[in-house]
């Protein structure tokens, strides 16, 4: 990266297309420009409709374009929705020659026997993450380059996204006339906002909640370990407000912001709320220990069924998370929501906001996953991690790989 480098990220959210734009010196992020536009054409994270992506997409960048003044030079943009997958795999090769040492072309070998395991026609491979090497059976390391032996072993996580998916994506980047645009998981770009060091090493679980899907991210030893998709989210908790309060779904979101809590042990048995009527009915009062009864038991769920989610499909026990549980995501700003988080998960828990220094305008764990992709690409810059560009090569990711290694 140069002295000066000017990046931009687009979120396509099931709620909202998030554009944002920054100016890195120094390894400095200072946001320059944001634009915004509520999301049409996207249901569960997945595009539905074309046109209106496009549209919506067109229209977030625009604004962000006309705020920040100025061209951006690289593009990342997230690939969210329930497809994305994390498969474990390893791989075993034989070093050739007595006291010769593991070379990085030794590496790769192991790296992509790994990868050549089956992968289903309609997924393809986002991101491939190294965890551990193993020389002659008996010595784990992260950097076996340099190390004598007779056999290498390694062993890697691959995230795997649909393949429709993706290219739905991609068609809308293009027809936005967008160009030369890397791809990155949302669930990895919103671990870069919220992760800190210690939290990877001592080992952490993030859970960023959208509007209509969840995802999980595990760290543990420093190394990323799962990545994985609920399909549920906070537009769940509104849709259950406007039918349990018979009002509309703007009124639901409204009384969510400002009342909401998920959990009743924390609301005052006397406070009284009034809804407003609708179609010229008159307003009623409510407790609001009535009103987050409708509440609480959708919050619980979506925790619940991520904690499942964890405990069927992570190699990580959650008894060896040291450092805790982290919340962002829209419906993290939820009252109530950490305390249920540690009462399901048996962590402690806090909200990820992970744009400390970046601007107060988008201080808010509903940024994450953009903010994100920015510190992607200032943090990773696509040398660490696999990442599928429109026009990526195998060269290309395998290059990456002994970057990543030569980080370590």
């Amino acid at each position: 990266m140069g002295k000066k480098d000017i990046i931009a990220a687009i979120d396509i959210g099931s709620s909202k297309v998030v554009a944002l734009i920054a100016m890195i010196e120094g390894g400095e992020i200072n946001i320059v420009g944001i634009g915004q536009h509520p999301s049409t054409g996207v249901t569960k994270g997945q595009i539905i409709n074309i046109d209106k992506t496009t549209s919506d997409i067109q229209e977030a960048m625009n604004s962000a374009t006309l705020m920040a003044g100025v061209k951006f030079t690289r593009l990342y943009v997230g690939i969210g929705g329930c497809h994305i997958e994390t498969i474990t795999s390893k791989g075993m090769v034989s070093i050739k020659g007595d006291n010769i040492p593991i070379s990085k072309e030794d590496v790769g070998r192991v790296i992509e026997q790994a990868k050549t395991i089956a992968t289903p026609t309609d997924r393809e491979v986002s991101h491939i993450i190294p965890q551990e090497f193993k020389v002659n059976e008996e010595i784990e390391t992260n950097d076996p380059i340099g190390m004598t032996g007779f056999r290498l072993e390694g062993k890697i996580k691959i995230i795997t996204s649909s393949s429709y998916s993706v290219q739905n994506i991609k068609r809308c980047i293009e027809k936005s006339h967008l160009k030369n645009a890397i791809y990155v998981v949302n669930p990895i770009a919103s671990a870069c906002a919220t992760f800190d060091e210690n939290e990877k090493k001592m080992g952490a679980i993030m859970l960023d909640i959208g509007a209509e899907t969840t995802s999980i991210v595990i760290y543990e030893k420093g190394n990323l370990r799962y990545v994985g998709v609920v399909e549920i989210g906070g537009e769940f908790i509104t849709k259950d407000i406007a039918y349990g309060l018979n009002t509309t779904r703007e009124n639901a979101e409204n009384f969510k912001i400002n009342y909401g809590c998920a959990r009743l042990d924390m609301v005052d048995d006397n406070e009284i709320i009034e809804v407003p009527g609708v179609s010229g009915r008159a307003p009623r009062k409510i407790s609001k220990q009535e009103f987050i009864q409708i509440i609480e038991p959708r919050a619980r769920e979506i925790l619940e069924l991520a904690y499942a989610k964890v405990i069927k499909e992570s190699d990580v026990p959650v008894d060896r998370i040291g450092a805790g549980l982290i919340l962002t995501g829209g419906t993290a700003d939820l009252p109530g929501i950490p305390e249920l988080g540690e009462d399901i998960f048996n962590l402690r828990g806090r909200i990820g906001m992970g744009v400390s220094g970046i601007g107060e305008n988008i201080y808010d764990p509903a940024f994450s996953t953009s903010v994100g992709l920015i510190k992607y690409a200032v943090t990773e810059g696509g040398t660490s991690e696999s990442v599928r560009k429109v026009s990526g090569s195998q060269e290309g990711w395998i290059k990456r790989i002994f970057d990543w290694l030569k980080d370590i």
